[in-house]
């Protein structure tokens, strides 16, 4: 049995993310299914914050999405944008909405701390669902506490929690050293020794997964 640690750095707001977050797992299925040995193997993932909007201001309310793409990309690339990604997204699942809202996003990543470690990967999922198909705002906290409610976390608990700083000045600094570590982009991924930017290719993930194993064996 071999344990193949992941690294991955996302922001909750990044569309690319959820779909990467779908298509690595399609790829952990697939190896674990067709390589040898590779459905006794177990994965370890490390969830490290980004912010693609670190000038995003706190306590603000969040920004409807076209809004937000149009100021970044152009309206006249709005509906492009939005076409590929529901295209893509529908190849593993996604239904995005495009009615959710865009913001800061430390209170999301201060509540994938505050969770035990072993329950942040479920956590993120419900998240990206709230937020990119159930038209939710990343900025509120009813919205947070929904994601949180559905897979089992205590709403009152959860709510108290996003009332206080806990976590704050970690996940900043962690934001802050993804930066210095050279990361311009989400997601992220890192699988043993393979370092990928960005989310489309289940063969990159797979080859990696590949690697990983390989190096094991090798040392």
């Amino acid at each position: 049995m071999t344990v193949c640690e992941i690294k991955i750095y996302f922001d909750t707001i990044c569309p690319w993310c959820y779909i990467g977050h779908r298509i690595l797992a399609r790829a952990i299925e697939l190896y674990q299914r067709t390589y040898p040995g590779g459905s006794s193997d177990t994965f370890t993932f490390t969830l490290l914050p980004y912010y693609l909007r670190p000038d995003a201001p706190v306590g603000a309310e969040g920004v409807p999405w076209d809004e937000t793409v149009a100021r970044k990309n152009g309206a006249e690339k709005v509906n492009a944008i939005r076409t590929r990604l529901q295209r893509v997204g529908r190849g593993v699942g996604i239904e995005f909405s495009f009615n959710s809202k865009i913001g800061n996003t430390r209170d999301s990543h201060r509540l994938i701390r505050h969770v035990v470690p072993e329950k942040r990967k479920e956590l993120l999922e419900a998240i990206y669902q709230m937020h990119f198909e159930q038209d939710g705002d990343i900025t509120s906290h009813a919205d947070l506490v929904r994601a949180a409610e559905s897979v089992g976390m205590d709403a009152g608990e959860v709510k108290a929690f996003l009332g206080t700083a806990d976590y704050a000045e970690e996940v900043d600094s962690m934001a802050a050293e993804a930066r210095r570590e050279g990361v311009s982009s989400v997601p992220t991924i890192v699988i043993g020794g393979t370092r990928i930017e960005g989310a489309e290719d289940m063969g990159e993930f797979y080859e990696a997964l590949v690697a990983a194993k390989e190096a094991v064996r090798s040392a």
